[in-house]
């Protein structure tokens, strides 16, 4: 039976984006998103779909499914799409691919889809620009890449976009199995009004994950779980030698302290830093707990175990401290996992686990904070041609073919012998290869993730773990499904504001009374107003 969205469950992504300007004619949108039906949404029934039985099984829910090595992929049906060309503009953080006239790899994905894929992207910094001047000049591709939150959501994409319901809704979605496959949360961020406005790329629900060098604290003799704050900072004067040019962390692990003392949601950006019971929210910044976290983190920052240039220190260069051992802990989103251990093939015994955050006092119940449910969504561009929605659908369903079968080979690999070879059942991309695939086609669409890394079944062992253990934890956010007006579009000047309050206490610029009257100023300017909003939908 399918999953039903009643009226909290229309959805807010997060802060404002610039499209605002473009949106005079699509309506006032009024302070948080109505309710445009009369009954409760029937959310896309979820079937689960596998090409290959995983090594580690997808449990609990929400754990994503392990593979040691490449499955022997499934055949693919003959160009399941056909028909005319389709476009597509989305986003990507890789160089750009060369393209389609020198890229075997796009030639082959458009061989198999029995149409062309015409696809415009730009980087990711420069997207909701190039967006906001595509809908501006009204020549909109067939698919298009939603990104975040704009100013009156709900109307953007009822004046720009097709809304389909009819198409995705409870059962109906089973005419695309591989989009029944996506998971039900990651739906909800594709829905407004009570409408489904998109195809969600969903995420794996661990999020940030403070990544752990286990073989340095292997051989420091430390445990990988701390049960407490008190052990957790122990751990960190023993990986700290400033002399030797080592420090615990590369940067101040701030949700890591905030969920010791309770608290969920990612700082600093608010994003999440919300809880609710019985209808009633409260800004987690208003919080005893999070006054608590304030003052550990000083605490920490004052003991010297964090890298004396953390502050203003890209993520590569943390990522560097990592590898080279200058640092023990490093905080980065669940994505870059595999990552690390690519750039470390030289170090030598190098293994990556996730810490999960203790309890302050060692009792009590461990809180995490659960990742994002998708990263982006893809509407289709208004249009009253059902055989063209179901053409442009069918693409998307191809786009989110599962781990294993002959579909995602082609999608993540390429052709073997041109784009990849196999070493033992694994596939590796040439050099070629690698640049060609860079074309951002799982920007658009994508299957559920799997864990999988070639050659590197402690990798895979120690992800899976990390994820059975930490996606239990996961507290929801009560603002998944609720749209608010004055976050989109207020909140942005005023949420920068507290955030650096926040940072010049972590830095021990101010002291932590400075954080009451900022926090107070930032309820009064907008969170009040957005409070009232999540209420309101929530049936308070």
């Amino acid at each position: 039976m399918a999953p039903t969205l009643s009226r909290r469950r229309v959805l807010a992504l997060g802060a404002a984006a610039g499209l605002g300007p473009l949106l005079g004619a699509c309506g006032d949108g009024g302070s948080s998103s109505s309710n445009g039906s009369t009954g409760p949404l029937k959310l896309p029934t979820y079937k689960p779909v596998t090409a290959a039985t995983p090594d580690l099984a997808a449990e609990p829910a929400g754990v994503s499914p392990g593979y040691f090595t490449y499955p022997t992929a499934s055949s693919a049906a003959s160009q399941p799409v056909q028909g005319e060309a389709v476009t597509a503009l989305t986003y990507t953080y890789d160089p750009i691919a060369p393209a389609l006239g020198s890229n075997p790899y796009w030639q082959n994905l458009n061989d198999k889809l029995g149409t062309e894929l015409k696809i415009t992207y730009v980087a990711s910094a420069d997207y909701k620009s190039k967006v906001a001047t595509t809908i501006a000049g009204g020549d909109l591709p067939d698919m298009v890449a939603i990104q975040g939150v704009v100013q009156q959501m709900p109307a953007m994409l009822k004046a720009t976009f097709t809304d389909l319901t009819e198409y995705l809704s409870g059962d109906a979605v089973l005419a695309y199995p591989n989009l029944a496959g996506l998971p039900t949360d990651a739906w909800r961020g594709a829905v407004y009004d009570q409408r489904i406005w998109g195809i969600p790329v969903p995420r794996a629900r661990i999020g940030t994950v403070l990544y752990t060098r286990a073989d340095l604290l292997a051989k420091a003799g430390l445990s990988l779980q701390p049960t407490s704050w008190d052990e957790f900072k122990q751990m960190a004067a023993a990986l700290t030698d400033e002399r030797a040019g080592r420090w615990a962390f590369g940067q101040i692990p701030f949700n890591t302290i905030l969920e010791m003392n309770g608290i969920t949601g990612n700082w600093p950006g608010g994003a999440g830093a919300w809880q609710a019971k019985d209808g009633v929210f409260t800004h987690t910044g208003t919080t005893p707990q999070f006054t608590q976290a304030l003052q550990d983190t000083v605490e920490l920052v004052k003991s010297g175990v964090i890298h004396p240039d953390q502050a203003g220190a890209p993520n590569t260069k943390r990522n560097q401290w990592m590898l080279a051992g200058t640092t023990s802990f490093s905080v980065g989103l669940y994505a870059g996992w595999g990552k690390f251990y690519g750039q470390a093939k030289d170090v030598p015994g190098f293994r990556l686990t996730g810490m999960l955050s203790p309890t302050r006092d060692g009792t009590g119940t461990q809180v995490r904070t659960p990742g994002p449910t998708l990263s982006s969504f893809t509407a289709i561009a208004k249009t009253d041609d059902a055989d063209r929605i179901k053409q442009i659908l069918k693409v998307l369903d191809w786009l989110c073919s599962p781990f294993g079968s002959s579909e995602y080979l082609a999608l993540r690999y390429g052709v073997e012998g041109q784009t990849f070879n196999r070493n033992g059942s694994d596939p590796t991309l040439t050099e070629g290869g690698r640049s060609q695939t860079f074309l951002p086609v799982r920007y658009l669409a994508e299957a559920s993730p799997a864990i999988y890394e070639p050659g590197n079944r402690q990798a895979v062992q120690d992800q899976y773990d990390h994820q059975v253990a930490g996606v239990p934890l996961a507290v929801p956010d009560p603002t998944l499904g609720l749209y608010s007006e004055t976050a989109a579009s207020k909140a942005a000047s005023a949420q920068q504001e507290l955030d650096s309050v926040l940072l010049e206490i972590q830095l021990g610029n101010k002291p932590v009374s400075a954080w009451q009257p900022a926090i107070k100023q930032f309820m009064d300017r907008v969170g009040n107003k957005i409070k009232a909003e999540y209420e309101e939908q929530a049936g308070r």
